[in-house]
Formats: structure tokens, C-alpha cells, sequence
């Protein structure tokens, strides 16, 4: 009886790691889906100031280097600077 309380416990807990990995997962995807949106409308903002045609993939490229970066642990400010440099070189702007 003991060891079928444990096997249920044992199972009802990994259900809840489990659960709460889940959850956790779907949290920082939503919030780099809503940092992302943020980040596309400033890109398309500054190469509108710049009179720079806006391309999609461009916007994809900047933004994704910027997730990338804060995703290991690079400042907000260096982030965008060094995805700023990075794409102007791979575009030549």
C-alpha cells in the first residue's frame, strides 16, 4: 500500500513539473512574440525617419538578433546597437 501512495504521489508530482514547464514555455513565447511586435513597429519607425524602404525580412533579421541577444543576457542598449551594426554591414547601410 506504502509504495503505491509513493508510485501516485511520484507521478502526480511529475505531472506538475511538467505542467509548470509547459506553462513557463508558453509565457517567454508570448513575451518575445510581444517584444518582437514592439521591436518590428520601431524598426519600420527608424528606417521610415531614414526614408529607407522597409523590408519584411529585414525587420525579422534586426528583431531576431535582438531576442537573441537579450536571451543571453545582453543589455537592451548593447543589444541594439550590436544588432544595428550587424545589419547595416550585412546590408550595406
Amino acid at each position: 500500500m506504502k509504495y503505491l501512495k509513493n508510485l501516485i504521489f511520484i507521478i502526480f508530482f511529475s505531472i506538475s513539473i511538467n505542467q509548470i514547464i509547459n506553462q513557463s514555455s508558453f509565457a517567454e513565447s508570448n513575451l518575445n512574440s510581444i517584444i518582437k511586435s514592439f521591436c518590428i513597429k520601431n524598426v519600420k519607425a527608424e528606417m521610415n525617419e531614414a526614408n529607407l524602404e522597409y523590408e519584411e525580412s529585414f525587420g525579422e533579421e534586426v528583431c531576431n538578433c535582438y531576442l537573441e541577444n537579450i536571451s543571453n543576457n545582453i543589455d537592451h542598449q548593447r543589444s541594439i546597437s550590436l544588432c544595428k551594426f550587424k545589419n547595416n554591414k550585412n546590408n550595406n547601410l
